[in-house]
């Protein structure tokens, strides 16, 4: 390869290794678009492609009509969102715990922009966010998420032809949405049941005692109530969120095998 193209070959290598990358990251909120400024989420994650150039070098080599390089890089983009969607799971249903229990407690009112998800959510949502980013970094599953990536591209590389897409693949989506749901509710049901108690005792106390303004009442106490109970119940929260992470990291690529058959077995 002469001076000429080499750098010319550099770029499309390049090329085709960054779109399934920042298709898994523009999900995932570990490098959220609002955490990290454009120019900075792209250096990173193109460090994370270079280190798949030198397998994809040969295959960027072959001439290629314009609709090919479209398919294919819509085609690993399209592949990114997905195994991003799988591994954000947790992360969404752990910010959507924190949503419904402020919900719960009156606080809803308060609600303020996430700077990693860049949409609106309360202050325990944006709290346990923030929080479950946090562990996930220590705990090492950043570098699994990584893992997960780049076996993906052992099991559908991006030169080779893959199968249709799987005629199932719908109830697979919703199958995750009810992941998410159920986690949600599983992770927040201590710290709901115990509210649902309090404003129980309290729609008693107002019967026998109407001249008690209970309103005013109600939402320091069940916010007071609400933070003991996380307060015992966090040790439970990130044991199970642990295990939920890992869990997820280790389902991901057979989860989005069921939408996008796998053209090799792992």
């Amino acid at each position: 390869m002469d001076l000429f193209h080499a750098p010319l070959q550099f770029i499309a290598t390049f090329g085709y290794a960054m779109p399934r990358i920042l298709g898994v990251f523009s999900i995932v909120p570990l490098l959220s678009r609002e955490a990290l400024p454009p120019m900075l989420r792209v250096g990173v994650t193109g460090c994370f492609a270079m280190l798949l150039m030198p397998g994809l070098a040969e295959g960027a080599a072959q001439n290629r009509e314009a609709h090919e390089l479209a398919f294919i890089m819509g085609r690993e983009a399209l592949l990114g969102a997905l195994i991003g969607f799988v591994l954000a799971l947790p992360f969404w249903a752990v910010e959507a715990m924190g949503d419904i229990i402020d919900t719960q407690r009156g606080t809803n009112l308060s609600q303020t922009l996430n700077p990693l998800t860049g949409h609106e959510t309360s202050p325990l949502g944006q709290l346990f966010n923030q929080a479950i980013v946090t562990f996930a970094f220590v705990t090492g599953g950043f570098l699994l998420v990584l893992s997960v990536i780049y076996d993906s591209f052992l099991l559908w590389p991006v030169f080779q032809a893959w199968p249709a897409p799987a005629l199932d693949a719908a109830p697979v989506l919703l199958q995750q949405l009810d992941k998410l749901m159920r986690l949600m509710l599983l992770l927040g049901a201590p710290v709901i049941f115990a509210m649902l108690l309090c404003e129980s005792g309290l729609a008693l106390i107002s019967r026998f005692v109407p001249q008690l303004q209970v309103f005013f009442l109600a939402m320091p106490i069940k916010s007071a109530v609400a933070m003991v109970v996380l307060a015992i119940y966090a040790p439970v929260l990130f044991d199970v969120t642990y295990s939920t992470l890992r869990e997820t990291y280790a389902q991901a690529l057979s989860t989005a095998s069921e939408v996008f058959p796998a053209a090799r077995s792992r």
